[in-house]
């Protein structure tokens, strides 16, 4: 049969297309019954039931004793649902993570031996960041030249995973009349032009601009690069009080807001620079799990790093708090989260007050940046029901697949 519209078309008219599939994501769409009959015939062995009658998207609450066959149900429509996940006339389906094939009893050394940095690529790393801050401090002229760099994201952080770390490079500029966030806002443009002029003679690679960053690339071990984001700012964290900067905040626009953030930026790196190895082994396991179990070229906005690290801790310290934990069981935890997303609310307190958010919510679930109480950090994603869906998929497998209901870290 040769179909005269696409999926998406049809998605985009249901008045014209009715019959939907229950079962497929994207959704397919039908124009009379027996159409979606026949679909349902030749694609899904005409299975009637719904896709959540199967619990697929929330596997952990399947009871002890469902039988081997349920099991067995469960798994073929999950390889099914995998092998056709956001499939329709342009789109291919997610890749197969690594994850999906480690051993239970191997998590701990794949994490220690695939993801871990050792000391040689940490030194190797840290070198090439540390070539270009002094670039910048003895190459750009007074107007430019930073008076602090602060090294953030994952390199900063601690959290790097071996072969996939980047930086965020924010300078806080030295010169006075850069003395609030309006005035560097106004300038930007003048300035990250001007930052790419210089660096240029420093024969950094230039990857472009953002309208907060110059981003520009590094080699370094074993001729692996790093993005770095160059973030023009002031050092307003010494002149006021939090208390004063989030007041200064609190009437602007999400664009004007936004201008604060690598301002706050140290307050981002003491979050997550603070915490124990153990939970940072577990940040790079969950970013390592995004890293490879999404297709990057569907255009959705997936939740970047940050966001990810900041839910890892918020789980971490809602339900464990200990230096050590079971590693399984704490990937198990997050991704349980991330399949409940609808029902997270965190707040981090060590800045500011619950209190202090409300006014800035626009959804109902929220993980908001522990230094910025208006910035929900999950309303940048806009595919969360994605990252539901790949979650799922993921606790399935043989990895986590006996993990089931409520399950401790310890």
């Amino acid at each position: 049969m040769v179909r005269l519209h696409s999926f998406s078309y049809r998605r985009q008219n249901p008045s014209m297309f009715p019959e939907a599939c229950d079962i497929c994501a994207p959704e397919r769409r039908f124009m009379l019954p027996a159409h979606k009959k026949q679909h349902d015939d030749a694609k899904h062995g005409n299975c009637s039931a719904s896709f959540s009658d199967y619990s697929l998207l929330t596997p952990y609450y399947i009871s002890s004793d469902v039988s081997s066959t349920r099991h067995s149900t469960q798994s073929n429509l999950l390889d099914t649902y995998r092998s056709t996940f956001f499939r329709n006339d342009t789109e291919i389906s997610p890749p197969s993570s690594p994850l999906y094939s480690v051993l239970r009893s191997s998590l701990d050394k794949f994490v220690k031996d695939e993801l871990e940095p050792d000391t040689e690529y940490n030194a190797s790393c840290g070198a090439v960041v540390d070539r270009l801050c002094k670039f910048m401090q003895n190459n750009f002229p007074a107007e430019l030249r930073p008076a602090q760099i602060i090294k953030g994201e994952s390199l900063g952080k601690g959290t790097a995973v071996k072969g996939k770390s980047d930086a965020d490079l924010v300078v806080f500029l030295s010169n006075p009349k850069f003395d609030s966030i309006p005035v560097v806002q106004n300038q930007m443009n003048k300035i990250l032009n001007d930052m790419e002029f210089y660096l240029r003679y420093g024969k950094y690679t230039i990857e472009g601009q953002t309208p907060h960053a110059v981003k520009v690339s590094v080699s370094c071990h074993k001729e692996h690069t790093h993005d770095v984001d160059i973030l023009p700012s002031v050092n307003i964290l010494d002149k006021y009080s939090k208390r004063a900067i989030y007041q200064m905040m609190k009437g602007l626009n999400d664009k004007e807001q936004y201008f604060f953030s690598a301002a706050l930026s140290p307050l981002q790196l003491e979050f997550v620079s603070q915490r124990p190895p153990k939970l940072k082994s577990l940040i790079r396991l969950v970013k390592f799990w995004r890293k490879t179990s999404f297709n990057e070229s569907t255009g959705k906005r997936l939740p970047t790093s940050y966001p990810l690290e900041v839910i890892t801790i918020s789980q971490w310290l809602k339900e464990c708090g200990r230096e050590n934990f079971d590693l399984r069981k704490g990937f198990y935890n997050v991704l349980k989260a991330l399949v409940n997303y609808c029902n997270l609310a965190y707040v981090c307190e060590d800045n500011y007050k619950s209190s202090d958010v409300k006014s800035s919510l626009k959804d109902s679930y929220h993980v908001m940046d522990p230094a910025n109480p208006f910035n929900n950090l999950m309303g940048r994603c806009d595919c969360w029901e994605e990252v539901k869906s790949i979650a799922a998929i993921c606790l399935a497998k043989p990895l986590l697949n006996d993990l089931q209901g409520y399950v401790g870290w310890i």
